[in-house]
């Protein structure tokens, strides 16, 4: 069952981008390292199941102690697989590259895996997810508050980070149908996944010429779904402003209010810092691309606390 609540306890942030290379892994490391050097506390998981590289972001090598062995109960406790990173108050969880994993989380590992990650005590946790728009990735995006979305400034990005955004969405209206027993609305939801070219506007009108109080009650649900919206590796003003172009599509299509945090411009050095096994906020602090990664998280450390959804 899907509920919405707002715990205080910390603040959970799911950094996703919809596709690879998008540049969330880089974000999700460089969000941390900022945050940690503001005094915060600060744990990062790697969710990339299957193909993890968040610690190569942080210029670690690799540890003994991974995601896995929560998942696979060969530890009891999500907090026994925390590694300390070169900075302090930045804590990593590393995830696995085990491809045998992913078949391992099941429904029910994956809302154990939620539960602890909601006790930590960390002020700032931090998911970096997966690619694609697997049950996973969309119901960590969903836990967070808020779920960040990478896009760069291309069309598959912005195509796979629409339709990720609409997995988000039905998923969302699929809960509370069946929440409520609404039994009518579900053929309705499973033919809106089978019909990618139907915008949830359509979707909506279609309900409110039938049921006008469901239409109601699944838009207030949906209006609890805050994303934010980070472009990345933007090369000009244009792909700076494509960022307002996707919120208002995504507004009008998706009856949804995607935030707009910012661009941040591509920059050859994130390659080398990579290469060169150097974290790119400690290395290059002063650059552009640093101060637009500093201004981002300025916006989301003031973001007033919203509520968000739990499974």
């Amino acid at each position: 069952m899907l509920s919405v609540h707002s715990d205080n306890q910390n603040s959970i942030w799911a950094i996703g981008g919809g596709k690879g290379g998008t540049g969330k892994s880089f974000l999700s490391a460089s969000i941390g390292i900022h945050l940690s050097g503001l005094g915060e506390d600060v744990v990062l998981i790697d969710a990339d199941l299957g193909g993890p590289n968040l610690h190569t972001f942080l210029g670690m090598e690799e540890s003994n102690i991974d995601l896995g062995h929560f998942i696979t109960n060969k530890v009891a406790n999500l907090h026994d697989t925390i590694t300390l990173t070169p900075f302090d108050g930045l804590k990593l969880i590393k995830g696995t590259d085990n491809v045998l994993f992913t078949s391992n989380l099941n429904h029910y590992k994956k809302l154990k895996l939620i539960r602890h990650i909601k006790a930590f005590d960390a002020k700032r946790v931090i998911i970096d997810i997966g690619t694609g728009a697997s049950y996973n990735c969309v119901d960590f995006f969903l836990l967070s508050n808020p779920g960040i979305l990478v896009v760069n400034p291309e069309p598959t990005s912005i195509e796979n980070a629409y339709y990720f955004l609409k997995s988000c969405i039905i998923r969302i209206l699929k809960f509370y149908i069946e929440h409520y027993g609404i039994q009518e609305l579900a053929q309705k939801v499973s033919s809106q996944i089978k019909d990618t070219s139907k915008s949830i506007y359509s979707f909506f009108s279609e309900i409110i010429s039938q049921d006008k109080l469901y239409a109601d009650l699944l838009y207030k649900a949906l209006k609890r779904f805050h994303p934010c919206l980070i472009i990345n590796k933007a090369r000009d003003e244009r792909d700076v402003i494509l960022g307002e172009s996707i919120v208002n599509v995504v507004q009008k299509y998706l009856v949804i209010d995607l935030s707009y945090l910012g661009a941040v411009p591509f920059d050859e050095r994130v390659h080398l810092s990579l290469k060169g096994f150097t974290p790119f906020m400690d290395k290059y602090s002063d650059t552009e691309t640093a101060d637009a990664i500093k201004s981002i998280v300025e916006k989301l450390i003031g973001k007033k606390e919203i509520r968000r959804f739990a499974l």
